[in-house]
C-alpha cells in the first residue's frame, strides 16, 4: 500500500509537467556563469570591482517558468582611498560575498525559437567576510595586525538577461543582476586578531569591533555562462 501511495505521489507531481514536453529531460538546465561586480552606495567607498563566479541549476515547470537554487562567490578589493588614506599604516583588505539563493525565472517569447530572454528573482541567504592586513610604515620594527569580521543576511537579486541555444544541449547565458543584502549592523566584531592580546586584556571598542562605514550591500553583476539540458 506504501509502495502504490509513494508511485500515486510520483505520477501526480510529474504527470502535469512531463505532459507539455516531447522529451522530459529538457526539463532541467545546469550552468556556470562568471563575470564582474560592481559595488554600489557605501559599500563602494571601502571597496572596488570584483569577481563574480556562480553555480546554477533550473527547472521548467512549463516553457516559461522556471525555478532553481544558484550557489555563487564574489571577491572584491580594497578601495585605496579609503584604505590607505593615511600614510602611516599600509592596508590590504578584500571582500567575500557568498550567496545561496532560490531562483524563480520568466522567460519572454521571442520570434527567434532559439533566443529566450527572460526576468528573474533571488531570494536567500548571504555570508559576508572581510580580511584586514595593517602594517605601519612610520616604525623600524613593524608588526603586522590582522582580523576578519563576518556576518549572514537575507537578501534579494532581480535580474535580467538572456540565454540562446547553440544546440539541443547547450545554450550561452547572458546575465546582468542586481544584489541586494539589507541590515547590516553599525559594527561587527573583530575575529582571529593576530597579534594576540593578553590574557585578561581588556579591549576598547576600536580594538574589539570594526565600525564597517554601511547599513547594507548593493552591487551589480554583468555574468557570462554556459548551460547544459539534462
Amino acid at each position: 500500500m506504501r509502495n502504490l501511495l509513494f508511485t500515486f505521489l510520483v505520477l501526480f507531481f510529474t504527470f502535469p509537467l512531463s505532459a507539455q514536453y516531447r522529451n522530459n529531460n529538457d526539463r532541467f538546465i545546469v550552468g556556470v556563469n562568471a563575470g564582474i561586480v560592481k559595488p554600489m552606495g557605501d559599500f563602494a567607498d571601502e571597496s572596488k570591482l570584483g569577481a563574480d563566479l556562480s553555480l546554477n541549476a533550473k527547472m521548467l515547470l512549463n516553457p516559461k517558468i522556471a525555478v532553481g537554487l544558484s550557489a555563487g562567490y564574489m571577491g572584491l578589493g580594497q578601495n585605496d582611498s579609503y584604505w590607505n588614506g593615511d600614510n602611516r599604516v599600509k592596508n590590504t583588505v578584500n571582500y567575500q560575498i557568498i550567496p545561496i539563493i532560490f531562483t524563480a525565472t520568466y522567460f519572454i517569447k521571442a520570434y527567434d525559437i532559439d533566443f529566450r530572454p527572460y526576468a528573474s528573482l533571488g531570494f536567500g541567504y548571504f555570508f559576508y567576510r572581510s580580511h584586514v592586513e595593517s602594517i605601519p610604515t612610520n616604525t623600524y620594527d613593524p608588526i603586522k595586525e590582522e582580523y576578519t569580521v563576518s556576518s549572514s543576511k537575507v537578501g534579494l537579486v532581480p535580474n535580467v538577461g538572456f540565454m540562446y541555444n547553440l544546440s539541443k544541449k547547450l545554450a550561452v547565458d547572458v546575465n546582468l543582476k542586481l544584489t541586494y543584502i539589507p541590515n547590516f549592523e553599525n559594527k561587527l566584531e573583530k575575529k582571529n586578531v593576530k597579534p594576540d592580546y593578553p590574557e585578561g586584556y581588556e579591549l576598547t571598542d576600536l580594538q574589539k569591533y570594526r565600525y564597517i562605514g554601511f547599513d547594507k550591500i548593493t552591487s551589480t553583476s554583468l555574468t557570462v555562462g554556459v548551460y547544459y539540458r539534462l
